[in-house]
């Protein structure tokens, strides 16, 4: 059976590479409209589109962080389930809300997962990428 943090960390990887992939494209186009001459719309367009690499660069930053970074644990009850359609209909996606912190998981994982059910996610620390996600005994409440 393949381990589930291997499988986890080479998803990472390829999510890595498509912004950076993204983040190239965008600087290209940054460096082409800053060369070019310049009109209004120009500067507009350039201010746009180096917003969208700033983003792009955020995430790479925190796709690369979460590569040497140890898995971490979260622990709670599951308030709330949906699907969504990402990319208009091409690309269904399944997602839990533990506790205040929102998880996109695998459709395997979804159709085991009830509400109020209490969970523990094994995920990636900055990305929230989810390794597993187990049903756990609840924990005894503080006095």
């Amino acid at each position: 059976m393949p381990d589930p943090e291997a499988i986890a960390r080479a998803s990472l990887r390829r999510s890595m590479l498509i912004y950076l992939l993204l983040l190239a494209v965008d600087l290209l186009v940054v460096v082409s409209l800053a060369l070019g001459s310049g009109s209004g719309g120009a500067y507009v367009t350039l201010s746009i589109v180096g917003l969208v690499g700033l983003l792009l660069a955020y995430y790479v930053v925190q796709h690369v962080q979460d590569l040497g970074a140890p898995l971490a644990e979260s622990e709670g009850v599951v308030h709330r389930l949906w699907t969504r359609a990402d990319l208009i209909i091409a690309w269904q996606s399944y997602y839990v809300l533990v506790g205040r912190t929102v998880f996109r998981v695998k459709p395997e994982d979804y159709i085991h997962l009830k509400l109020d059910m209490y969970v523990k996610v094994v995920h990636f620390p900055r990305t929230l990428n989810v390794v597993s996600v187990h049903e756990a005994p609840r924990g005894v409440p503080p006095a």
